[in-house]
């Protein structure tokens, strides 16, 4: 093992605790920032950790610890956020005061604008951008669960390199696959056009793999994609994989037939029968989702050079809809194409 590392996870949901608890067992000191039901429940129980190819592993109470106030972030060489976009701003401001002058801060989150949002109120660090390209699910009480496959990317930064790297060799020592990529912001944009597909999951109420498997709801998201695409390459911004999956083929993927779809899919992801999208789980759980910073960041696209997008604005309104209702609306591929205008 590479020299254990004091790592902080500044709002430890699905992916923080998964990410922390990986590193932890493999002998970093890591901290979590939570809430106090994560906090029992990893005290009583520690972490368990599984994934769609085997894993399970659990991670001892005294491995790993949770706290519930930023101060006990104090003296963390790396923190990396995994906040919902909608809280970065409000988390970086209650970590500020204890994050040291020369720290590492990794944005491992949805979206586009949070390492800029970072490296605004936390100038005393070096703020790096990062990109989770899985499903984490929060399966019990202190158990979480990667339900697709893919690798972590850092960005690779010429003043920041060494870091990056060092963080990258911790993860791939972990047993959690991650790389450099010089061009973030369009791997960024890349992993939003795939991640347009939370929406429909949600939307769905149905497992990933059983929404996928249905070829009208691929057609929702091809829809959304299409025209996301569009409105990124009129803007003037790129898109870059960081895998297999290929963001400017996406849409021609998802509107094969089912037979072909399983054939050319099969070998570009995989995804076990308990992967959900994390759109889904908020709406389960009556939160907020991040359809503002996926969908509704097309919308700002869209606004930006004077071009309609109606099939993310049909979206953006369906989910909040169902933000208002506290629960997925659980509609049928066949509603959900009428209610976007796709025939």
């Amino acid at each position: 093992m590479i020299h254990p590392l004091r790592i902080g996870v500044a709002g430890a949901g699905s992916i923080g605790a998964y990410l922390g608890a990986r590193l932890a067992a493999d002998g970093h000191g890591v901290i979590l920032l939570g809430r106090q039901r994560l906090a029992d429940a990893v005290a009583e129980q520690g972490v368990r950790v599984t994934d769609l190819n085997g894993l399970d592993e659990q991670v001892q109470p005294d491995s790993i610890r949770v706290v519930t106030e930023p101060a006990g972030l104090d003296g963390c060489d790396i923190i990396f956020v995994t906040t919902k976009s909608h809280d970065t701003q409000a988390m970086a401001e209650s970590i500020a005061p204890h994050v040291t002058d020369g720290a590492t801060v990794v944005s491992f989150q949805n979206g586009v604008r949070n390492p800029d949002t970072l490296r605004k109120a936390l100038p005393q660090a070096q703020v790096l951008a990062g990109m989770v390209p899985y499903n984490v699910v929060w399966a019990g009480p202190a158990h979480f669960h990667q339900g697709t496959s893919g690798s972590l990317v850092l960005e690779q930064r010429e003043d920041a390199e060494h870091l990056a790297q060092t963080i990258a060799d911790a993860c791939n020592a972990a047993g959690l696959p991650a790389g450099l990529n010089p061009r973030i912001q369009a791997v960024q944009w890349g992993k939003l056009v795939i991640n347009l597909n939370n929406a429909t999951n949600a939307l769905s109420g149905i497992p990933l793999q059983q929404q996928l498997a249905d070829r009208d709801y691929r057609r929702v998201t091809a829809a959304a994609q299409r025209e996301a695409l569009a409105m990124i390459r009129g803007a003037g911004l790129a898109v870059r994989s960081s895998g297999k999956l290929l963001p400017t083929l996406m849409p021609t993927v998802l509107d094969c037939p089912d037979w072909l779809f399983r054939l050319v899919a099969g070998g570009l992801v995989k995804i076990d029968p308990q992967a959900r999208s994390s759109m889904w789980e908020d709406l389960n759980r009556g939160r907020k989702t991040e359809i503002d910073y996926l969908n509704g960041e097309i919308l700002r696209l869209a606004e930006q050079i004077g071009r309609p997008a109606p099939v993310n604005t049909a979206i953006c309104r369906l989910i909040q809809q169902a933000e208002a209702d506290r629960a997925p609306p659980n509609l049928t591929a066949t509603a959900l194409l009428q209610k976007i205008g796709v025939s």
